[in-house]
């Protein structure tokens, strides 16, 4: 799988790879605010049930086969990019 670079971290490949990075002044301060940051984005997982049709399951079984994700991660996938309105739903 390939993976895939936002527009700011395609920025700092760049100058990592053009040695442009400059070494903070405030190492230590910048570094527990980057613990503080990845706390606060850390997300428990919960449990939630839902029910599809038997139709809808075997193809959605058929694209975890056929991409190679498991169907768990492709419904996460889909109900965060709604959730972050990546995606529009039409009912």
């Amino acid at each position: 799988m390939k993976a895939q670079f936002d527009n700011e971290e395609l920025d700092i490949l760049r100058k990592h790879e053009n040695n442009e990075l400059k070494v903070s002044k405030n190492k230590k301060n910048d570094i527990k605010n980057a613990y503080i940051s990845v706390n606060d984005t850390i997300q428990l997982k919960a449990q939630l049930n839902i029910r599809l049709t038997e139709k809808d399951l075997r193809s959605l079984k058929l694209k975890e086969i056929e991409i190679g994700i498991p169907s768990q991660n492709i419904i996460t996938a889909l109900i965060h990019k709604y959730l972050e309105n990546k995606i529009e739903l039409t009912i």
